[in-house]
């Protein structure tokens, strides 16, 4: 089965529009959605309802947890928090009712699906290096596990007993006695230093992966987030991946 797997949306509608059409044209079986399809951009409503359309999975990130208020924004920046407080007043109560519908995890063919990491899914541990990595294996009894939540994509194997390895390729083939951690990397504002989209092809009888990178309108994602009042720092940024 081919799955489409994608991440941290963050109300990017153009962004968004793109990585759907692209997951249509090769084929998707099975669409996952890892989070976050709220924050910082402008159509949080209509990134809700395009992914209730479009994804046969879908789970709870940490900004959609804050904007139904299920979670506080301690911890934010400011100008992640003016973004939220501005969401949490657009959201409908039907895309607010979708939100609170999302599970922390779900399993599925041997696959773990989580936001942040399996390690404690709804604290928001971020995986930034190898040691995090390690805890996230210990923490999954899955082969394949994807994240998102970092807004950086990373494909990391291991067997056990081993230290696991950064594939520095975008697109890998398991190994008989790998199990696998991959960061999808973000749809709606990467921080790999390449702004366009991301998102993964994940083929369930080939065990392999392939990371898409999409170009996409990024103007009319900055026009719709200075109409709303965005702070500059989130609209600029957004060209620059980071």
């Amino acid at each position: 089965m081919l799955y489409g797997i994608y991440s941290d949306i963050h109300a990017n509608l153009p962004a968004l529009e793109v990585v759907l059409e692209s997951m249509k044209a090769h084929g998707v079986e099975r669409r996952v959605c890892l989070g976050d399809i709220v924050g910082y951009g402008a159509h949080p409503n209509e990134c809700v309802a395009l992914v209730k359309e479009n994804a046969d999975i879908c789970i709870l990130g940490n900004h959609d947890s804050v904007a139904i208020q299920w979670d506080s924004d301690t911890g934010f920046n400011p100008y992640a928090k003016r973004a939220i407080e501005w969401t949490q007043n657009a959201l409908t109560p039907e895309s607010k009712e979708y939100l609170c519908s999302l599970p922390y995890v779900f399993e599925e063919n041997d696959i773990c699906f989580v936001h942040a990491s399996p390690m404690s899914p709804a604290d928001w541990i971020y995986i930034t290096d190898l040691e995090d990595a390690l805890d996230a294996f210990d923490h999954f009894g899955e082969r394949h596990c994807f994240v998102g939540h970092t807004h950086s994509p990373v494909i990391v194997a291991m067997r056990d007993g081993e230290i696991p390895k950064v594939i520095e390729t975008g697109s890998y083939v398991l190994e008989d006695g790998e199990r696998l951690l991959m960061n999808v990397g973000s749809v709606g504002q990467p921080r790999d230093r390449d702004p366009r989209a991301s998102y993964c092809l994940y083929d369930s009888e080939k065990h392999s992966v392939n990371l898409v990178r999409l170009n996409y309108d990024i103007s009319l994602t900055q026009k719709a987030m200075r109409d709303v009042g965005m702070p500059d720092f989130l609209v600029e940024r957004l060209e620059l991946g980071r």
